[in-house]
């Protein structure tokens, strides 16, 4: 069962299956470890917080080593919304799509 990641808005706008994290087409655009997002090269993104990834100005940012791009998943269809949240901090899931192709490539020259 995968859960929805959503906007503050309440609008879904991908999802994490197991540690990985997709966008609602299914495209893996990241990972998700100790409540924290990640792009699949490594790059720390931001806090998972309520179902979003958002920016945690005090969290540890490291980065962790590049990790492989797993299989596409199955799309989301008609995904449900939920009410707006807008305590948990500033929305950064568009830094996991962020290069998305040249990560593509890094990765399966690796």
């Amino acid at each position: 069962m995968a859960d929805y990641i959503f906007n503050a808005e309440g609008r879904p706008q991908g999802f994490r299956l197991g540690s990985h994290i997709y966008t609602l087409d299914g495209t893996p655009v990241g990972r998700a470890w100790a409540e924290k997002a990640y792009r699949l090269d490594g790059t720390y993104v931001g806090a998972i917080l309520k179902n979003m990834v958002v920016d945690k100005p005090n969290a540890s940012k490291r980065n962790l080593p590049p990790a492989p791009r797993p299989e596409q998943a199955r799309p989301v269809v008609d995904p449900e919304g939920r009410r707006p949240v807008n305590d948990a901090g500033e929305d950064v899931f568009y830094l996991l799509l962020e290069n998305e192709e040249q990560d593509a490539e890094t990765l399966s020259s690796a």
